[in-house]
């Protein structure tokens, strides 16, 4: 059998997919281009800055180590934003090459879904197990998915997805009925929300057909509920449920429940039903981090067909904190206004659309909202920014907020130095003069502010 050589392009792009978790290669590599490769250097291109400083921040090691990898003579690489121009290796971006590159057994197994699938209930569009931004948040939920979606039944029976409003949950369980479909060749499946099966029920005890009700339940192969929690309280709902789970459960078939607070803390639960539902595994997502914000953001955006700036992309992610529902929206809002400028994103319109989201408040800021912004941002509390401590982390916060409290408010010198501790002018003045010369000589400063303006919406 003849080898299969690979040229240094594709053994370098295998290499990073190894290296790089699979939802940041989509949201930041798929559109990389190999520009050259000579000269022990390696250049590549991006679409635009943004992306280009990411990848320099986050990735420059194991862009490193992959090109060695595959050309053990490369010494640095470059990050260039511009289209890409045919080099000796080919010019595919990294998504194209690692496609072509894989092996036949791995590519066939993620082609055309597996015919003769059914599935009772509605199946958004654009939810997928790939599309799906990964974090330290909900890392474990998504492979939790993942591996019933290969092994249904056998890898956690029942799952349950725990979280609060517009994490994810929804998104996880309808693409985990769609991997299932596309996977389990003659599965049926029932997709619905609690309230769904509550109304049915009720349907069905009052046409006196619960015999065509329970026949349709349970002889599902996968029974994937939405909202479980929306069983609180109803004592005949609850027990009818009880019994088509346990139903199903017995035949060896997959059931998955999401719901907003752990099994525990529903209240009302029936506590033959809070035992099954601890049985299985519990997976929480919870509020993302802002890096995963970020990707999250970049993600909706690239949906969009828009490239958010850092400096965009960084005030939306300071901004909204809660859900990933709330950036859908914003993101959304921002394209909208975009279109209707006929303009590039920029943080003008940013602002914009958080304040007519909502999540600016019009009008001046208050000294409460700055000492809030700067206790957020320094990890401190109000009283110690206002008490005597001048211990040096306290010092620059205390700096910080007088001086923001004089660009941004109306207020004057004597009002500042008395909210801030009861403080004279003169104590105020020094640290607007202090912070004035600061930024513009240590870059630390600079970047605390530029954050703490974001967190304040100016």
């Amino acid at each position: 059998m003849s080898e299969v050589r690979v040229s240094p392009w594709e053994a370098f792009c295998q290499h990073l997919q190894l290296a790089i978790p699979t939802e940041s290669y989509r949201a930041w590599f798929k559109n990389l281009n190999l520009v050259e490769w000579s000269n022990q250097r390696l250049r590549l291109s991006v679409p635009n800055r943004y992306v280009k400083h990411w990848i320099e921040t986050h990735y420059a090691h194991e862009l490193l180590a992959a090109a060695r990898t595959a050309g053990p003579q490369t010494e640095d690489f470059e990050v260039v934003v511009a289209p890409p121009v045919p080099a000796a290796f080919g010019p595919q971006p990294v998504g194209q090459v690692l496609t072509a590159a894989l092996p036949a057994a791995l590519t066939e197994s993620r082609s055309a879904p597996a015919p003769g699938g059914r599935l009772v209930g509605p199946l958004g569009a654009g939810y997928s197990l790939e599309s799906f931004v990964l974090g330290p948040s909900n890392r474990l939920a998504h492979a939790a998915c993942q591996a019933v979606a290969e092994r249904p039944a056998a890898a956690y029976n029942p799952l349950l997805l725990c979280g609060g409003h517009g994490l994810g949950k929804t998104h996880l369980l309808q693409a985990l009925a769609r991997e299932l479909q596309r996977r389990q060749a003659g599965l049926t499946m029932k997709l619905v929300s609690a309230e769904e099966f509550a109304n049915a029920y009720l349907t069905a005890l009052q046409a006196k057909k619960l015999d065509a009700f329970r026949q349709d339940y349970r002889r599902s192969q996968a029974l994937l509920v939405d909202d479980a929690q929306f069983l609180a309280g109803k004592e005949k709902t609850q027990d009818e449920f009880l019994h088509t789970f346990n139903a199903l459960l017995h035949a060896n078939r997959q059931i998955v429940l999401t719901c907003h607070v752990p099994p525990r803390e529903i209240p009302r639960l029936d506590p033959r039903l809070l035992e099954r539902f601890q049985s299985g595994l519990l997976a929480k997502l919870t509020v993302p981090d802002l890096e995963t914000r970020l990707a999250l953001l970049h993600a909706k955006a690239s949906g969009r067909g828009i490239t958010l700036p850092r400096e965009v992309s960084e005030l939306l992610a300071t901004r909204l904190e809660h859900s990933v529902r709330e950036m859908e929206g914003a993101v959304l809002k921002l394209a909208a206004l975009c279109a209707a400028d006929g303009r590039a994103p920029d943080k003008e319109l940013a602002l914009l659309a958080l304040r007519e989201l909502g999540y600016l408040r019009e009008g001046p800021l208050s000294l409460d909202e700055i000492l809030a912004a700067v206790v957020h941002r320094a990890r401190l509390t109000a009283d110690e920014i206002r008490g005597e401590k001048r211990h040096a982390t306290l010092v620059r916060a205390r700096h910080m907020a007088m001086y923001l409290a004089k660009q941004l408010t109306h207020h004057s010198l004597p009002e500042i130095g008395r909210f801030f501790g009861n403080r004279d002018h003169s104590t105020v003045l020094h640290a607007v003069r202090k912070m004035d010369r600061d930024q513009r000589q240590d870059a630390s400063v600079r970047a605390d502010l530029e954050a703490l303006r974001l967190i304040l919406g100016r």
